[in-house]
């Protein structure tokens, strides 16, 4: 009998669906110690930011993923081109704590825009690639609150403590306190943000370019 070939990502039961605009795709990928997804197909640029610590173990197109290209630890940001080069992708977790990634799909099809990275205080640009540019955001609690611009839709990842992000268009403001809770934000959308609470707080911002 032959054997069906990789799964769509809309139907691999690992990946849940939390956000589907014109402009992005996000997914949550859980996988419990000693589970596996079935291989999937990427076929949009992608990146994905590590929130649940697993032992993880990447194969792409048959071939096992080096560390360096499938980081692993909380906070860790991975960065692959799939648009017109689609992979297939099985995802397997072989240690004793949960694994837990957003994935951040870039829907335009080609054509992507320049870069036009901003700088704001606690803000720098720790990826950059033909259809992301992502930003390691830190502050610490008691500093003034930063507004900056995005010019492409972003989500914002909370790593850790809290963040708040001002009320937008005289909505309330938003506190995000777990590990991957996050913000959406439309393109050209200014907001403000400060940490709150003790620590610092530590986010990771994907604009969709």
């Amino acid at each position: 009998m032959a054997q069906s070939g990789p799964a769509s990502i809309t139907n691999e039961p690992h990946h849940t669906r939390l956000l589907y605009t014109n402009d992005l795709r996000l997914w949550d990928v859980t996988l419990a110690p000693g589970q596996a997804t079935q291989p999937f197909v990427h076929e949009y640029d992608l990146a994905t930011v590590v929130i649940g610590d697993g032992t993880l173990s990447i194969q792409r197109n048959g071939e096992t993923a080096t560390p360096a290209e499938a980081p692993n630890a909380r906070g860790s940001v991975i960065v692959a081109d799939h648009f017109g080069a689609p992979a297939t992708y099985r995802i397997e977790n072989s240690g004793t704590t949960e694994y837990r990634a957003l994935e951040i799909e870039n829907m335009h099809e080609g054509n992507w825009p320049a870069a036009t990275p901003f700088t704001a205080p606690g803000s720098s640009v720790l990826r950059e690639s033909r259809a992301f540019t992502i930003y390691d955001v830190h502050l610490a609690t008691g500093s003034p609150e930063v507004t900056h611009t995005h010019t492409g839709a972003t989500i914002v990842v909370l790593i850790g403590g809290t963040l708040q992000q001002g009320g937008i268009g005289g909505t309330d403001p938003v506190r995000i306190r777990q590990p991957g809770q996050w913000l959406s934000l439309p393109r050209f959308q200014a907001h403000a943000v400060s940490a709150v609470g003790g620590g610092e707080a530590h986010a990771i911002e994907i604009e969709v370019r």
